[in-house]
């Protein structure tokens, strides 16, 4: 019998645009158009330019642009750069089961498969059925290897297994058949970065940079797969047995079935997730509570007297930083998010100021209590690991209370909308490209599978303005 881990390469090697549904099909491009604005906007912040300048540093010039500047270079280069940028400003796509998230994968999938068809020059078909393998690959990855709620709180890793899926994208558009691919996803599996959640600083801000570790994830797929291209042997079955990738990865147990029953048929893509906010996952609860309660009232910044979050008591405890000194510790402070709300900021510009610099923002944030509700903790604290909030307002001399929710927006079960989609990724252009050459990608990306030449399409994202 073939392994499981052959089983998916072929599923990757082989897959073709008439194989996919259509309803999974459109969903894969608006992922595609949706990371790559994430991208332009990130690519903008200090955070990516310090990536960039090390990554520069030590990786040759090549063929695969940067997003949001005149540059290009080599594969794994551009790869780790443009994953990077896409995961800046936490506004990028995830995978959620159930209303539990596990992952980023639009961040690591996407800035691998802008490489590959920067390397091979394939069509737009092609790069359509090469994302469409590698998100149900990464989604099936990651719901066979979930721990046990008592290993999850031991060790954990938000965006590891990543490395598989970018070497699923890269690999089928360089034309690695099954077995090369198999042996490709040896590598990847070898190479992933450690699991990290608890070593994050929780304790000791600021938090760690890399957050998610999709840009590392990125690199590891694409290297693993010019490896196995030299003709190196990587772990064989890698996803097989009890030593497989999910032991490397700390979990304790794995669900084999998963990685391949009904693949072709049902897909876990399905469930990817697009995210309204620019802000931590678990945060996006209690801010569409509180934005239904500001639209709903017509509230104005300066009429808000206090604010209160029933949330759990992991959130009250890590994500009440009222003046956060970095962006990557303000994308996980309720106090700044609901403030960069509440002050009606564009999301793509929430982190253009923080509160040391920012006298509006600092006085909206210490307006913000936290207050553990046993409800909303027992959601999110608990195996199912569902986001859940709700918010109280204080304005106009009394309390204005915010609908309870436990799933966020952009999930499976309260998906956005085609037109919700593609206006975030305007947006999110416009800070790296002129209005004519967002209007042409969002076009090119949205017909894919005619697309004779995306490669040159994407040259539009080294046109910075």
């Amino acid at each position: 019998m073939r392994s499981l881990t052959r089983q998916l390469a072929e599923f990757a090697a082989g897959l073709g645009v008439g194989d996919i549904p259509a309803d999974v099909a459109d969903k894969i491009k608006l992922h595609l158009l949706d990371g790559i604005g994430c991208g332009l906007a990130g690519a903008g912040t200090d955070l990516a330019r310090r990536v960039l300048a090390s990554v520069e540093a030590e990786h040759a010039g090549g063929p695969c642009p940067v997003l949001g500047t005149a540059l290009s270079l080599a594969p794994a280069g551009a790869a780790f750069v443009n994953s990077a940028a896409m995961n800046a400003l936490d506004h990028d796509d995830g995978f959620e089961v159930d209303g539990k998230g596990m992952g980023h994968p639009g961040a690591t999938l996407v800035a691998a498969a802008l490489s590959g068809v920067a390397v091979a020059r394939t069509d737009g078909a092609t790069l359509l059925a090469a994302l469409a393998a590698a998100y149900e690959i990464n989604a099936r990855v990651i719901l066979s290897i979930q721990p046990s709620y008592e290993r999850f709180r031991q060790v954990y890793g938000v965006c590891q297994h990543q490395s598989l899926g970018a070497a699923a994208a890269y690999g089928r558009l360089l034309g690695l058949d099954g077995a090369e691919l198999a042996n490709a996803f040896g590598f990847a599996g070898t190479l992933a970065p450690v699991p990290s959640l608890r070593k994050y600083n929780w304790d000791a801000r600021p938090l760690v940079s890399f957050k998610d570790f999709n840009a590392p994830a990125t690199e590891a797929g694409v290297r693993a797969v010019h490896y196995a291209r030299a003709g190196l042997v990587g772990a064989a079955d890698v996803l097989d047995g009890p030593n497989g990738f999910w032991r490397m990865i700390g979990s304790d147990r794995c669900d084999s079935a998963v990685l391949c029953d009904g693949l072709g048929e049902s897909w876990w893509s399905r469930h990817a997730s697009f995210k309204p906010y620019p802000a931590c996952r678990w945060m996006h609860t209690a801010l569409e509570s509180f934005e239904t309660v500001r639209d709903a009232h017509g509230l104005a910044a300066s009429e808000i007297e206090g604010i209160e979050v029933l949330t759990a008591a992991g959130l009250a405890r890590d994500f009440m930083e009222r003046e956060p000194r970095t962006m990557v510790d303000a994308q996980f402070s309720l106090p700044f998010c609901l403030a960069s709300l509440a002050l009606e900021t564009p999301c793509p510009d929430w982190y253009a100021s923080l509160p040391v610099d920012d006298a509006s923002r600092a006085s909206l944030a210490r307006r913000v209590a936290a207050v553990v509700d046993d409800e909303i903790d027992a959601w999110m604290s608990g195996p199912k690991r569902q986001p859940a909030g709700q918010v109280r307002v204080r304005a106009r001399g009394r309390w204005l209370e915010g609908p309870r929710l436990s799933y966020p927006r952009g999930c499976f079960e309260r998906p956005m909308d085609r037109t919700e989609v593609v206006v975030k990724f305007r947006l999110n252009a416009a800070h790296a490209l002129s209005p004519s050459a967002t209007a042409r990608l969002e076009t090119a990306v949205l017909a894919l599978d005619g697309l004779a030449d995306p490669a040159s399409t994407f040259q539009e994202l080294r046109g910075a303005r």
